[in-house]
C-alpha cells in the first residue's frame, strides 16, 4: 500500500489494521482510538464522518441554605399583594417540599393534592408523571393552598404557559441582599435533603422524575459528611 496519509488513514484501512493486523494485541482498542481521533485531522479526503457535538449536560442549580429558606419565607410574607403572596407560598412549598421546579410547579391543582395514612400526596403531570410524598415539614402548608385553591392552580390564576413559574417568580420582592426565588434552586433543596437523610436513589429518582441519577453527582460535594465511624459502619452493612 502506497505511504500515502489519506489511504492508510482511511476508516476502513484502520480497521483492517485493528481487526486483523493487531489480533491478540491488548492496546488494540487503543490503537483504535487514537487512529481514529487523528484520521480526520490528517487527510481531507478520507470518508471519515464528522464527529457529533458535544452536548451540554444540565447543570443542577445551587440548593438553598437553611437560613435562606427561612429568609424567603418571612418575605413570602411581605410581598405586596395577596396574589404574590399566594404565588410565593405556592412555589416554595411545592418546590422545596416536593421539588418541582418549572415544569410541574404552576400546575398543581386541588385534586392533584391527596392526604392519606401515606402523608399528604402531589400528583404530578407530564412530562415525567407521577405521584411524590410531601416532606412532613411541608404538608400543612401544601394541605392550606390546596383548601383555599377553589377551581385555580395552587400558585393562583389559570395559566397554562410554559413561563408561568418565571413570570411569577420575576414579579416577586425581594429586600437588597435577600435571596431570589428559584425554582430550580428550590428543586435542588429538596433533592440535597433526600441525599442528606439517605434516601434511596431508585425512589428518589422516581420521585425526581429523573431517567439516571447522573445530574445529583453535582450535589454530592453538599451533602454533610458522617462520622468515619458511622462512614464504616455503612460500608460493612452493619445493622444499628
Amino acid at each position: 500500500m502506497a505511504l500515502d496519509a489519506e489511504l492508510l488513514l482511511d476508516p476502513d484501512t484502520v480497521e483492517r489494521f485493528v481487526t486483523q493486523g493487531l489480533t491478540g494485541d491488548p492496546s488494540r482498542a487503543t490503537y483504535r482510538s487514537v487512529l481514529r481521533r487523528i484520521g480526520p485531522l490528517l487527510t481531507k479526503r478520507a470518508p471519515w464522518e464528522p464527529r457529533p457535538l458535544p452536548t451540554a449536560r444540565r447543570q443542577v442549580a445551587p440548593p438553598y441554605t437553611t437560613s435562606e429558606i427561612e429568609t424567603l419565607i418571612a418575605d413570602a410574607g411581605r410581598q405586596s399583594t395577596n396574589l404574590r403572596i399566594r404565588a410565593c407560598r405556592a412555589l416554595l412549598a411545592l418546590g422545596a417540599g416536593a421539588g418541582l421546579d418549572g415544569r410541574w410547579v404552576t400546575r398543581v391543582k386541588v385534586e392533584h393534592v391527596a392526604v392519606s395514612k401515606a402523608g399528604v400526596l402531589v400528583q404530578v403531570g407530564e412530562p415525567a408523571p407521577r405521584v411524590v410524598p410531601v416532606l412532613v415539614h411541608w404538608e400543612a402548608e401544601i394541605v392550606e393552598l390546596a383548601s383555599s385553591a377553589g377551581d385555580q392552580f395552587l400558585v393562583g390564576g389559570y395559566s397554562l404557559s410554559r413561563n408561568r413559574a418565571s413570570t411569577l417568580t420575576s414579579s416577586l420582592e425581594a429586600p437588597p441582599g435577600h435571596p431570589r426565588l428559584s425554582a430550580a434552586r428550590l428543586r435542588s433543596t429538596w433533592l440535597l435533603w433526600h441525599l442528606t437523610s439517605g434516601t434511596r436513589l431508585p425512589e428518589l429518582a422516581a420521585a425526581a422524575g429523573l431517567q439516571g441519577v447522573t445530574v445529583l453527582s453535582d450535589l454530592l460535594s453538599a451533602v454533610p459528611p458522617v462520622a468515619e465511624g458511622e462512614a464504616r459502619r455503612m460500608l460493612r452493612g452493619a445493622v444499628r
